[in-house]
């Protein structure tokens, strides 16, 4: 017997015209993160009708491809996307993209509202709420939305034990690594152990060097050798992840920058690994939302250095892999290196008695609830 009460998602196409990758990102986590209404990312060639297009119309033939989308999809709600309005009437989304009502805006888009009007007094007599609440929100913010801002530092592996060991394990013959012709340790890439030859201390501090002049010497194939398989417990991964956290210490491993979109291929074995902060957390988001570090630290109120360390890790491990690596000029990469999110604020200021919002209509139930808090909900389980 069927189960009516099941209640149905359901499913609005959206086709995006001329929305660059980074957006283009954005939207597809926040649609997969939302629950009421299944938002589902079309192409062109996929032959289906969308409800809702977004054109970006900030592009020099923005409006241009407004009115093509318009003529070819006109039972479609067309909206132009952008930081400036269009001079003409349309529906209008305005940038940057903000989380916490985006899914409000495409709701009333739908309807039939939040049309941008040509006419400047007929807009002022349309909108005169949107722009009361908007200076209310723009008031608000100077003092409740202050931002913290932090630099990126980044690293290579070259020259580095990490970038030894990584070596090595691609290799098949049985290799120690010298340091001052003193053994480190040694690497059996048939059997992917790690037999060390220094305490861990001793280890952690040789992570710090950079361009050292490390020394290598096969173990030749014996019955020793054989003996020291059996005595190296270390497994070649376990070894690499513990390396990269030791070596990244809060810094950024290349060739990833901010804007690299990235993507967890498989969750870490974290019973065999060494113990990371946030490690499950960040595993739950990246394993399912392909996303850039500038977004994953806006949207989770997780240690940067933590962030950091897992990302090496992952990465050095194979668990992590570039979904798209989005490259700047030269002259544009100090300037990204710096990462911006809110800043926690102490307590909520509640609205004055008697103070009514659009948003207010809806009852707390109906109301969608921001990104960010339904993220938090999912990764803690609730």
């Amino acid at each position: 017997m069927m189960n009516n009460s099941i209640p149905k998602v359901k499913t609005a196409y959206v086709l995006l015209v001329n929305v660059d990758d980074r957006q283009t990102a954005m939207l597809r986590m926040a649609f997969k993160m939302y629950n009421s209404v299944n938002y589902q990312l079309i192409q062109p060639e996929d032959n289906l009708q969308p409800e809702l297009i977004l054109v970006d119309g900030d592009a020099d033939d923005g409006e241009e491809l407004w009115h093509k989308a318009k003529k070819k999809f006109p039972d479609a709600v067309v909206v132009f996307f952008g930081r400036n309005s269009p001079s003409f009437t349309a529906p209008y989304l305005m940038k940057p993209i903000r989380f916490d009502t985006l899914f409000q805006h495409l709701r009333n888009l739908q309807q039939g509202n939040g049309v941008w009007l040509a006419d400047k007094a007929a807009a002022q007599k349309e909108t005169a709420n949107e722009k009361a609440e908007s200076t209310v929100h723009q008031t608000n913010n100077t003092a409740e939305h202050a931002h913290q801002s932090v630099t990126v530092a980044r690293f290579h592996t070259q020259g580095t034990l990490l970038g030894m060991v990584q070596k090595l394990a691609q290799q098949s013959e049985d290799t120690a690594i010298l340091f001052d012709n003193k053994p480190v340790l040694i690497v059996f890439p048939s059997v992917e152990k790690v037999l060390l030859a220094v305490e861990s201390d001793a280890l952690q501090q040789l992570c710090m060097q950079t361009d050292a002049e490390w020394q290598t010497k096969a173990v030749p194939a014996s019955a020793p050798t054989a003996q020291l398989h059996d005595k190296a417990k270390l497994t070649l991964q376990s070894c690499i992840w513990q390396l990269s956290i030791w070596t990244a210490r809060g810094r950024l491993i290349e060739p990833i920058t901010p804007d690299t979109v990235i993507r967890l291929k498989a969750w870490p074995n974290m019973t065999r690994l060494a113990y990371l902060p946030e490690a499950m957390r960040l595993s739950a988001f990246l394993v399912r939302t392909p996303v850039a570090l500038n977004t994953l630290y806006k949207l989770l109120p997780v240690s940067l250095e933590d962030v950091l360390n897992y990302i090496a890790a992952t990465y050095s491990i194979g668990a992590l892999i570039v979904e798209q690596q989005l490259t700047s000029p030269a002259a544009q990469q100090e300037k990204e290196m710096v990462l911006t999110r809110k800043a926690p604020q102490a307590a909520t200021t509640k609205p004055a008695s008697g103070t009514q919002t659009t948003e207010h209509e809806e009852s707390d139930e109906d109301r969608p609830k921001g990104l960010l808090a339904r993220l938090m909900g999912r990764l803690r389980g609730n």
